[in-house]
């Protein structure tokens, strides 16, 4: 199906988006991961595809990065 959603994709973009946008505003692991209360260990896992987030989670990952929730989702080109 054309529309069917990419599971595996999904969460590689996801992960890209989150780690680029990390390296953007000079934010480490262990940063984000006491920003959003949880410890570097789940953000390690997390960003390594080991572990998949909750939607709180992504909504306060959004909030500290300052970009919506779709920003995270959406492909970055180039």
């Amino acid at each position: 199906m054309e529309n069917t959603i990419n599971y595996e994709k999904t969460r590689k973009i996801l992960e890209d988006n989150i780690i680029r946008l990390m390296m953007e505003k000079n934010l480490t692991a262990r940063a984000l991961s006491i920003r959003i209360e949880k410890n570097e260990w789940y953000i390690t896992r997390m960003l390594n595809g080991k572990i998949d987030p909750s939607l709180q989670v992504i909504c306060k990952i959004a909030e500290v990065l300052r970009v919506s929730v779709a920003e995270l989702f959406t492909k970055k080109e180039g």
